[in-house]
């Protein structure tokens, strides 16, 4: 049983790269398959619901892995909001690998899979906002403005990795890091 799991996990590590690079509609069971050596058929052995049970298991995992790198640090009470921020903002640049990846939540969000995640991509969303916003307003900030400020972090973060990938330079997105963090260092 854990050999399966071992083996399973690691054709999971091939088959992120597919889809983060491609997406849902590019990521194809020939360019699948070749990510991990298997055939088809072998692919259909470990996943028999195809491509679509490979985006769900992937999906579960990107949301797991952003919620234990990023999203968690914003509960640690018993650190200063701007601190729980600082390492929020750190732990998102370390699951887009300094910008260098993408955001497989955002890749699946955008595409056809959508229709079938879309709720378990919209409720996870909801709750880390609603995290986001409560350190804002444990900074001092009321609820219209500390939703706002939740939102304004966000978009920078998601629309500096979109932005770097387009210019291909994850530079581009480490600089909005930068800025983030020493907006924050002037709240604390």
């Amino acid at each position: 049983m854990a050999k399966t799991l071992n083996v399973r996990d690691a054709l999971l590590e091939q088959l992120v790269v597919v889809f983060r690079e491609r997406g849902y509609e590019g990521a194809t069971l020939v360019q699948l398959a070749a990510a991990t050596g298997l055939g088809k058929a072998s692919l259909y052995h470990h996943f028999p619901g195809g491509k679509a049970e490979m985006a769900a298991v992937l999906l579960r995992k990107s949301v797991a892995e952003l919620q234990q790198r990023a999203f968690a640090h914003l509960n640690k009470t018993k650190r200063s909001p701007v601190e729980r921020l600082d390492a929020f903002i750190d732990g998102f640049s370390d699951y887009v690998a300094q910008g260098a990846s993408h955001c497989l939540v955002a890749v699946i969000a955008q595409g056809s899979a959508a229709d079938v995640h879309g709720d378990l991509i919209n409720n996870q969303f909801a709750d880390w906002r609603s995290s986001l916003i409560r350190v804002y307003e444990e900074l001092g900030e009321k609820r219209k403005r500390a939703r706002r400020s939740a939102d304004q972090l966000l978009d920078e973060l998601y629309g500096a990795l979109l932005t770097a990938k387009l210019l291909g330079d994850p530079n581009h997105f480490m600089r909005c890091v930068k800025r983030l963090k020493r907006a924050l260092g002037a709240l604390g």
